[in-house]
């Protein structure tokens, strides 16, 4: 990714006429209407933000375009997913999802329905992280399971080729490329990094994501001891650097021991070929 990827409403998109867009918004309806053809070569995305808006608009619309829905109360939003099976006869469809009490129920159904998935977790507590310990079993083991549940998809291959890819940029969160727009016009670092001055410091500055992790872990004395430092970039020391990460450091083992044995077993099976 070279250009910078803005995450903003409608109305304000004649005032980046650079870079790339997910757009967001909570009326499919008029955003068909909003933009031109031209636009399209910017829009990598669109977000709708309400799944009790009827997203017909959508269906035919820019064929191949992401789009992502995303739930702000999965544990009961969860059945409003059935109303936008239609788009994927056009397009690729994620749901992001925010790692709240109850939210394997709204997993489970995306991944039914075909749907991808992207966690929007935070610092979970320990009642979190046996749902996410949960949901990564199910992610792994469930037969049926036919689209990538990110994180662990991201992390999966990592820790398979050997080339860990920090959550910063499989939660596309990278400082470095990321930006949100409010709907008042007010620019910040994307996600968990939205008014934070170190962020803001490194776009200015044009560093990479690297140079952003350092940063992070200057203070974190138990992230540069830590095994998965190379896969979590200390991702989960924010917003609160004093966050024990025991319970996460047990969730990442999971997804290393099956990277070795997703390994081990396509290494048998190409030997007996």
């Amino acid at each position: 990714m070279d250009e910078p990827v803005y995450n903003l409403p409608p109305p304000l998109l004649s005032a980046y006429r650079h870079g790339c867009w997910v757009v967001r918004t909570s009326n499919p309806a008029l955003l068909p209407v909003e933009l031109t053809e031209q636009d399209f070569e910017r829009l990598i995305a669109v977000q709708l933000l309400s799944l009790e808006a009827d997203s017909e608009a959508f269906n035919a619309w820019a064929p191949g375009l992401l789009i992502e829905l995303v739930m702000s109360d999965p544990a009961n939003e969860y059945p409003l997913l059935y109303r936008h099976t239609n788009l994927l006869d056009n397009h690729p469809v994620r749901v992001i999802i925010p790692v709240q009490p109850g939210f394997i129920k709204a997993v489970k159904v995306a991944v039914s329905l075909d749907f991808a998935v992207r966690l929007d977790v935070k610092q979970p507590d320990a009642a979190l992280i046996e749902e996410l310990v949960a949901a990564l079993e199910f992610y792994l083991h469930q037969p049926t399971v036919a689209q990538p549940i990110e994180f662990f998809h991201g992390v999966l291959l990592g820790f398979y080729h050997d080339d860990p890819i920090p959550l910063w940029a499989i939660q596309e969160e990278d400082p470095q490329y990321l930006r949100y727009i409010a709907d008042d016009g007010a620019e910040s670092c994307y996600g968990r990094l939205a008014g934070n001055d170190d962020c803001n410091a490194l776009r200015v500055a044009e560093a990479d994501l690297q140079r952003w992790i350092d940063q992070v872990l200057a203070t974190a004395t138990d992230c540069r001891r830590c095994e998965f430092l190379r896969s979590c970039g200390g991702y989960f020391k924010w917003p609160q650097q004093n966050y024990n990460c025991a319970e996460v450091r047990r969730l990442f083992g999971k997804i290393r021991a099956a990277a070795v044995e997703l390994r081990r077993d396509l290494e048998m099976v190409s030997e007996l070929n």
